[in-house]
């Protein structure tokens, strides 16, 4: 009786060994759903490769307190709401399963390379941290939900992700550029600015009394309006095929601005070029690396606004 009793302990013993044994033979196999992991902070530069024939890869760099974008040889400020988002997009992206796992399925899901999007992440001292291709996208109306597929660089396992996680990670070069034209901290104020016109300067000074031109009183609700739009303008057209070199050939006007906690003025240098399309060719001291191409009545009526409209 007692080694019956024994021999069912024993049996007992060893099943629950069994058992424990292959739950945790499990939970060690469990399939780890940290696909793209990067400590923001360690990233130096990131190249992007677009998908797309004829598109040309580019390199977010990271450059003291700002972020360049730069494709073939320019190199521009990069906008940087757009950086924000691709490097939270590399905080953390998670697999939903393994969607296959076939070489000869790689182009299906556009991770072969030259078909997909590809990324890859550089720490200061040019060590690569992520490497990977993202490919086409599922759009499941039923579900409302977008999946992605991915694959590191050098392995055959193409992953499916949430495709919003992804997003950030495709955009074209022309979305990382600024437009900023100018742009003025909230302490700024303008206190006097200037019209540099082809035969003239008109200059506008705050004074106790209100806004003046010389002797000129002016509406100065009319004059704070003007201001407030150009604490925020950017601009909407890029002019990249503008000869810088022979900038100073074409006729030219210039708004100046200065006042409290403003320590360099802002300048808006404006060109015309009567053979371009869109005539008139802007480049502000705030971001001097940048053409932006306009009509003339966005010039004229937003930026040198005629003495006129601010008369009482």
């Amino acid at each position: 009786m007692n080694n019956k009793i024994l021999l069912i302990i024993l049996v007992g013993l060893m099943v629950v060994y069994g058992l424990s044994r292959l739950f945790s033979g499990k939970q060690e196999g469990t399939f780890s759903t940290e696909l793209i992991k990067v400590d923001t902070s360690a990233i130096a530069s990131i190249v992007l490769n677009p998908k797309g024939e004829g598109a040309q890869p580019f390199t977010i760099k990271r450059a003291e307190n700002q972020w360049l974008a730069t494709q073939n040889e320019l190199t521009v400020k990069a906008d940087r709401d757009a950086v924000q988002e691709l490097l939270q997009a590399l905080t953390l992206i998670k697999t939903q399963y393994i969607a296959a796992k076939g070489k000869e399925e790689q182009a299906g899901y556009e991770v072969e390379e030259g078909l997909g999007h590809r990324v890859q992440a550089y720490n200061k001292s040019g060590k690569l941290l992520e490497d990977f291709i993202v490919g086409r996208f599922e759009v499941d109306q039923q579900m409302r939900s977008i999946t992605s597929f991915i694959r590191l660089t050098g392995q055959n396992e193409i992953y499916a992700v949430d495709g919003m996680q992804t997003m950030p990670l495709g955009r074209a070069f022309e979305e990382y550029r600024t437009r900023e034209l100018i742009k003025m901290k909230r302490e700024m104020e303008v206190t006097a600015f200037e019209y540099q016109l082809a035969d003239s300067l008109i200059q506008f000074q705050k004074t106790p009394s209100g806004w003046h031109v010389g002797d000129l009183q002016l509406d100065s609700m009319k004059v704070e309006d003007y201001l407030n739009f150009l604490r925020n303008v950017s601009g909407e057209n890029f002019a990249d095929d503008f000869d810088e070199l022979r900038a100073s050939q074409y006729p030219q006007q210039q708004l100046t601005m200065k006042g409290n906690n403003i320590p360099a003025p802002f300048e808006v240098v404006v060109y015309q070029d009567t053979t371009r399309e869109l005539p008139f060719v802007m480049r502000s001291n705030y971001n001097p690396h940048t053409f932006f191409a306009s009509d003339s009545a966005w010039v004229a009526q937003r930026l040198f606004t005629p003495v006129a409209f601010f008369l009482e």
